[in-house]
């Protein structure tokens, strides 16, 4: 009797498992192992994001460079007050859109003293260099964007001294000798130009600039130029 109740319960649990796989086959379950991926295949490297264009307005650092320009005197007698040499350097620190800076530099007028009013006929006065030595804070705005070209526009307040054929003597505790004598002037210059980049960091730099020399203790009187440049600067 007990045999026969084992048998049975063993039929019965077989049609069980046997009417629970076919359902669960109906109804499309089917479990699968997760395969492991393959030893001999690297590893695939993760897509490096391109930079963002942002970043090129974004730029903070130090500026710094050089030009060579040209001054005309304006309201003289260009017969008289010949163009000339600028040589001018610059630097300071570049944040994108402006740039907080210094300037100095040396520039050379020739005065043709034989052209002058009141220069008696036949006389030989030769020809001597006016000589201006500046230095000036320089604030610059400029308009960084993707492209290679950068507009900008800069102001700086001119600490000038001039010199022309005038000397003096200075002595110390040795000996005396004879020196150029500067005299002073403050002024004021305005540039507008435009820097070209020729690769990463460096430009070709173009513009002009206006300056002007107030009254002090070498000019009477207001005196103004317009000198156009050529030169490089880095950033």
């Amino acid at each position: 009797m007990g045999g026969r109740v084992s048998a049975c319960g063993g039929v019965i649990s077989a049609l069980v498992g046997i009417l629970l796989a076919q359902q669960a086959s109906a109804q499309g379950y089917e479990y699968t192992y997760p395969t492991p991926p393959p030893q001999d295949q690297p590893p695939t490297p993760q897509p490096v994001e391109p930079e963002p264009k942002e970043k090129v307005s974004a730029h903070r650092g130090f500026q710094g460079g050089f030009n060579i320009g040209v001054p005309i005197w304006l309201d003289v007698d260009t017969s008289v007050v010949r163009p000339g040499a600028d040589l001018h350097f610059f630097g300071g620190y570049d944040i994108g859109y402006a740039m907080f800076g210094i300037d100095l530099g040396a520039m050379w007028t020739p005065i043709d003293l034989n052209g002058a009013p009141g220069v008696p006929p036949g006389t030989s006065s030769g020809r001597s260099p006016l000589t201006r030595l500046y230095f000036a804070p320089e604030v610059r705005v400029q308009v960084p964007n993707p492209s290679p070209i950068l507009p900008y526009l800069a102001a700086t307040f001119d600490v000038n001294w001039w010199h022309f054929r005038e000397t003096g003597i200075a002595c110390n505790y040795w000996y005396c000798t004879q020196v150029n004598v500067f005299r002073f002037t403050p002024g004021f210059t305005a540039k507008l130009g435009i820097a070209f980049r020729i690769k990463r960091g460096a430009h070709i730099d173009l513009g002009a600039k206006y300056s002007l020399s107030g009254a002090g203790d070498f000019f009477t009187r207001r005196e103004q130029w317009f000198t156009p440049y050529l030169g490089f600067f880095f950033r």
